[in-house]
């Protein structure tokens, strides 16, 4: 099959998975923003009807665009050059087939925080096909302070790891909240604050804590923006392992209030793991 062909057939199928798709917006929404950061104008196009306007307000003017003209830019995200980051969430469906989705964003620019604002979403069903019929999207005139004054709960975990890497005990500590709690690969690894730092204390005294490298992790937010939860995935002497996590907001500083670290088992392994727990 050729390439077009293939294109083709892939985007009959992407508008059949789109029928019927209203009962499930919030993932509609979530699927959306991760295809625009691909830039992949091809996978965008599904998510809207033809008719789409997507505009732009500013403080002095309106940018009104077509479907067409929104998805001449889809190439600088491609590009890294944009991206954008779900910071909150908020969808509200109606009976007569309307839904409305309000996305608190954060815009990045070659990988640096740009500004914020908000995306006004609005979908429609037209026949089968639950799509997006128009976009309004604006900035805030003053971006939040938590960009000013502290790192984003992503950097937090990656800074938190890099601490251990490093043997830094102050550093790796600090970032916990007072009634953190620990859950390892151990059944007896269950640790508070205190106890997890008498455990650690050791090894980090002699510059031997553990080296752990995230190769991914997912983000999810309350709706107060005050309390975030994470999955992840870590290369480490283990090999790949699991990690996930609940961060909170305290005195405009995020804290680390529970992790919990696990190791991969393939399905067809476990009998073979289970005979290994038993002896």
């Amino acid at each position: 099959m050729n390439i077009k062909g293939f294109s083709l057939v892939w985007f009959s199928l992407f508008l059949i998975h789109f029928s019927g798709f209203s009962h499930n917006a919030d993932s509609l929404v979530r699927s959306f923003y991760a295809s625009l950061n691909k830039g992949d104008s091809i996978e965008i196009v599904p998510y809207f009807h033809p008719t789409a306007r997507i505009k732009h307000v500013g403080e002095d003017q309106v940018w009104d665009l077509s479907l067409q003209q929104f998805l001449k830019v889809s190439p600088k995200f491609k590009s890294d050059l944009y991206s954008e980051e779900i910071m909150r969430l908020e969808v509200r469906s109606f009976e007569s087939g309307l839904t409305y989705a309000d996305v608190h964003f954060d815009f990045y620019i070659e990988g640096s925080y740009s500004h914020s604002g908000i995306d006004h979403i609005c979908y429609s069903t037209r026949g089968d096909l639950f799509r997006i019929e128009s976009i309004y999207s604006s900035d805030f005139k003053e971006n939040p302070k938590k960009k000013v004054t502290l790192e984003s709960p992503d950097e937090l975990m990656d800074q938190w790891h890099l601490a251990a890497a490093q043997a830094d005990f102050d550093s790796f500590f600090n970032f916990m909240s007072a009634d953190f709690i620990y859950l390892g690969t151990d059944p007896s690894e269950r640790w508070t604050k205190k106890t997890f730092a008498l455990f650690c204390q050791p090894y980090f005294d002699q510059g031997k804590a553990w080296d752990f490298k995230p190769n991914w992790r997912n983000w999810y937010y309350s709706e107060d923006h005050k309390t975030a939860w994470f999955e992840e995935s870590l290369d480490t002497w283990m090999e790949e392992c699991r990690g996930s996590g609940v961060l909170i907001l305290e005195d405009g500083q995020w804290k680390i209030a529970h992790y919990n670290l696990t190791v991969l088992i393939e399905n067809e392994k476990m009998k073979k793991f289970l005979k290994l727990r038993r002896k």
